[in-house]
């Protein structure tokens, strides 16, 4: 029991003394951080949102989901000029705007045709480049 204590104590101290990684809480913090180039946080963080969408909501047939990419250089980059453009915004904020926009709305028949037959599904749209 004595042994176990010890190996407990010597496990929780290093826990005590690490610090957690700052997350950009808003727009102006991410310019900060890009700049800095500290920005890995933050960006891990977003592309977890994103996962979490794209595990449990994303009805699209993109393999690399509602982004359309997984490349944390171009999630980056957007999230550089959506920011330029809405300062006062935060990086939540700026995901669910990109996943609003480019979610897949599926499409279906309100009404079963009279014959029988099933409506003619709609084509499905290509999603743009991510920072296009």
């Amino acid at each position: 029991m004595k042994y176990c204590l010890l190996a407990l104590g010597l496990l929780i101290t290093p826990l005590l003394y690490a610090s957690p990684d700052k997350i950009a809480e808003n727009c102006s913090e991410w310019i900060d951080v890009r700049k800095q180039n500290n920005h890995s946080p933050s960006l891990n963080w977003l592309q977890g949102f994103v996962a979490g969408y794209n595990e449990y909501k994303y009805a699209g047939k993109h393999p690399q989901g509602v982004l359309g990419t997984n490349k944390g250089s171009e999630v980056a980059e957007w999230m550089d000029n959506y920011c330029q453009k809405n300062i006062n915004s935060n990086p939540r904020a700026a995901i669910e705007s990109i996943i609003e926009t480019r979610q897949h709305v599926k499409k279906g028949c309100p009404v079963r045709k009279q014959s029988g037959r099933p409506c003619i599904p709609a084509k499905e749209v290509k999603q743009p480049e991510l920072n296009q």
